[in-house]
């Protein structure tokens, strides 16, 4: 009696064995494709390090401010490499304290400024020198501090539909004998600046405003200028041209004063008032 019975007359053990030897070797190949990435081998390291910076900003009274009120858009890095001299450019957003970048490893000495969205310079902060960037690792660089300009510039000038402003009226002009000028922050109060009143470059005195009690000057006239440095904001100006005692000539006027580095220069034209006097 037989206990097992082979119907496949052609069965080669051989061939069985033969094909099972040959579907390990691909299940191998394609094991070691897939954990190679099919990349032929793991990447090369890496020959980058990392720098970090941290910065702040000061006003010229040393108190702690804003990238807004100081007109800045950025910090910007230069390295030169001790090495080959190359030099290599970074830049961190204004707002983005601490900023990390990666550089090459070496040597560097490293410039750091504090710039306009222009490009413009609006400070710096001491070298940091034989820095030494090691691949795969943060080198943290010294914190900065930015004592930055936060003041705003106006230049403003008065007109009247007259020919000039201080001369008489039987002459072609204003009439003006006096001039007073009231500055105010929108919503907070007097800004008792000092103008410098100029002409061609060339100062010829000052006028500081006084809101409560403002001061009469001398007629301004058309070619002279009054510049003073403030900080950036929305302010409102009132001047009044006077003949005698009575405001004949006025102005009211709102002013956006732009961040540092940007100067307002504004004419006022003043208005003539049909009063008894005028």
């Amino acid at each position: 009696m037989h206990l097992y019975t082979n119907t496949n007359q052609n069965w080669n053990p051989f061939g069985a064995i033969a094909l099972m030897c040959v579907w390990l070797v691909l299940v191998a190949l394609i094991a070691f494709t897939i954990g190679s990435g099919c990349g032929g081998g793991s990447p090369p390291p890496s020959t980058n390090g990392s720098i970090s910076l941290t910065w702040s900003i000061t006003d010229q009274a040393g108190s702690p401010t804003t990238c807004a009120a100081a007109g800045a858009r950025s910090v910007a890095l230069r390295l030169r490499n001790r090495a080959g001299g190359n030099v290599v450019a970074a830049a961190f957003s204004c707002e983005g304290s601490p900023g990390t970048t990666q550089v090459a490893a070496g040597v560097y000495d490293i410039i750091i400024e504090l710039h306009a969205a222009d490009g413009t310079t609006l400070a710096t902060a001491p070298d940091q020198t034989a820095v030494g960037i090691v691949a795969n690792r943060v080198k943290t660089l010294t914190p900065v501090t930015f004592a930055a300009n936060t003041k705003g510039s106006l230049v403003i000038s008065l007109a009247t539909s007259a020919t000039t402003n201080c001369q008489p009226v039987g002459l072609n002009g204003a009439g003006i004998t006096g001039t007073t000028i009231t500055l105010q922050i929108v919503g907070d109060g007097c800004a008792p600046v000092t103008f410098a009143r100029s002409v061609g470059g060339t100062q010829r005195g000052t006028y500081t405003v006084n809101c409560s009690s403002p001061l009469v000057t001398t007629c301004i006239e058309k070619n002279e200028t009054l510049t003073t440095s403030l900080a950036a904001g929305t302010y409102l100006i009132r001047v009044r041209g006077k003949i005698g005692a009575v405001d004949c000539w006025q102005r009211d006027d709102t002013l956006k004063v732009p961040p540092p580095n940007k100067p307002l220069t504004r004419t006022l034209g003043l208005v003539h008032l049909n009063v008894p006097g005028c």
